[in-house]
């Protein structure tokens, strides 16, 4: 059985600390900067601090910068956070990421220039980066965009039907799949369906990925997903990578790519 959708794809940045003269405790997902860390950067007055810079009104150009001890307390109360960024922080939504689609068409799908329709085509929103991706010659690739690290061979792992998809993807570790990254099993997974419809470009076909992109393997068939349908249980979301089409298929019979997914780190 199988329903076409669009999800949106939402990514997230950390939340800004609460507004007064002195930075609150924030706790987000796994990301948190108590009270308490604060007051320990103070018996320390030369220390460097590591800590994540949102820029204001500009939360998808996040970046991890390191600053004097004396600078921190200002960086907290605007916003930033203790640490690395980790894209995976709630709170502060980003941008969008751009679909990749430059061109425009009117109903019979015949080329019109695309200044004053509306269309997607002409203003190109959302987020972006250059290069989008990075094969770090390991067996995995970073992406630059939503910090997630992907496995690159995205055939290895075969055609499976959902549970043995999840079970596939939460054993895999170094040694298989060309990885030599030093994984063990648990560091992998399943994407969720919001993760995997960040893959998609929609300025281009077969596949639907950036021109930039270093997988090998692409399958054509759809990629599973870890996501259940919630309507209907016994569904599962799946994504394509050819068509760009978001569907749902049964858990049960159905064989689909499995395509494992790291971090963000």
């Amino acid at each position: 059985m199988r329903f076409a959708a669009v999800l949106l794809v939402a990514l997230a940045c950390p939340s800004a600390f609460a507004s007064g003269s002195r930075p609150q405790t924030q706790t987000v997902g796994d990301c948190a900067t108590s009270q308490n860390q604060i007051d320990d950067l103070s018996t320390n007055a030369s220390a460097k601090v590591t800590l994540c810079h949102i820029p204001p009104g500009s939360p998808a150009n996040a970046q991890t910068i390191v600053v004097g001890q004396a600078a921190v307390t200002a960086h907290l109360a605007h916003g930033d956070y203790l640490g690395k960024c980790n894209p995976t922080c709630g709170g502060v939504p980003s941008a969008v990421p751009t679909t990749g689609q430059t061109r425009c068409s009117d109903a019979f799908g015949n080329p019109i220039d695309c200044a004053g329709t509306g269309q997607d085509g002409e203003y190109q929103s959302g987020a972006s980066v250059s290069p989008r991706f990075t094969d770090n010659g390991d067996g995995t690739v970073n992406d630059n965009l939503t910090g997630l690290i992907w496995l690159k061979d995205a055939a290895c792992l075969g055609l499976r039907n959902w549970t043995d998809a999840l079970l596939a993807a939460n054993t895999l570790s170094g040694g298989a799949c060309g990885l030599t990254d030093g994984s063990t099993a648990g560091d992998w997974r399943l994407p969720n369906v919001k993760e995997l419809e960040s893959l998609n470009e929609f300025g281009v076909t077969a596949p639907t990925l950036p021109a930039d992109n270093p997988f090998s393997g692409v399958q054509p068939t759809p990629y599973w997903s870890s996501t259940t349908y919630l309507d209907v249980p016994r569904l599962a979301w799946d994504v394509g990578v050819f068509g760009g089409a978001t569907l749902v298929d049964g858990k049960r019979l159905e064989l689909h790519g499995v395509w494992a997914v790291r971090g963000p780190r």
